[in-house]
């Protein structure tokens, strides 16, 4: 047996532990460092996909009104409240002195309370007395025929006076709407982009947005001005901004913003 084996000594142990020690802290900061990373890069990923999907509700809904028409009822710079277009259908026999009017419909069907909007031509060769008409259908039939395919007859009892009054001829357009007011809301202490009905609650729609500027409109006229005229609005500019509480590698909140501008149909 060799008596000159020697083990390690205090001060090589303490170099070693040391050393480990180093590495092991290296190791751990690297891995603190590539999380933190991760979580704002997916912080970011997600702030992207919000504004996005807000920027596509306000557009799809906002690039349907006609201002000059007076779809916009009221407009602030957090807020707007619009006449928003859901179904759509063409007339193919009109009755005034009912008065209803039978129409084909394009996509869904129409129902008892619908508030409607009906193309009035009047005198066909001149464009400046069409109208349209705004009425509500106190009643629906499904099971009439327009032309070969299946229609749907509205009746609008009480309102003959305003069918009498104005020229709803066959290809005229009938459309529906609902009336809803688009700005922030806050749920569960976030701050959403939300939609309240006419008399209704409103709801979150897409979020979490950036508290009190979350959303931002601009309202132009036909020369790009700002105007604070409904009727003379011709193009919205909606300022997006989300806020995530993770911070970033300068110690800062994720935040980002998109800005879409949509003209409207007029």
């Amino acid at each position: 047996m060799n008596s000159d084996r020697r083990g390690f000594t205090l001060t090589e142990l303490i170099i070693v532990a040391v050393l480990g020690s180093l590495l092991i802290m290296v190791t751990l900061q690297v891995l603190i460092t590539n999380q933190r990373t991760y979580t704002a890069q997916n912080a970011q990923i997600q702030g992207q996909q919000t504004i996005r999907a807000a920027a596509d509700v306000l557009f799809s809904e906002l690039r349907e009104i006609s201002a000059r028409g007076g779809d916009i009822i009221s407009m602030s710079s957090g807020s707007i409240t619009v006449r928003s277009m859901r179904n759509f259908g063409v007339a193919c026999a009109v009755a005034p002195a009912t008065p209803t009017v039978t129409v084909l419909r394009v996509g869904n069907w129409f129902a008892v309370g619908d508030s409607v909007f009906v193309f009035a031509d009047k005198r066909e060769n001149i464009s400046t007395d069409d109208v349209w008409i705004r009425a509500r259908v106190t009643a629906v039939d499904t099971t009439v025929a327009c032309g070969a395919s299946r229609g749907v007859r509205l009746t609008f009892t009480g309102q003959a006076g305003l069918f009498a009054a104005d020229s709803v001829r066959v290809g005229a357009p009938v459309r529906s709407y609902l009336r809803y007011t688009y700005g922030l809301i806050t749920e569960s202490g976030q701050t959403y982009l939300g939609r309240t009905p006419a008399g209704g609650t409103a709801a979150p729609m897409v979020g979490p947005l950036k508290p009190s500027t979350g959303i931002q409109f601009t309202y132009l006229d036909s020369l790009g001005s700002v105007t604070s005229v409904t009727t003379n609005v011709r193009q919205i500019t909606v300022r997006v901004r989300t806020v995530s509480e993770v911070l970033n590698s300068l110690g800062q909140p994720v935040s980002d913003s998109l800005t879409i501008r949509i003209y409207t149909r007029n």
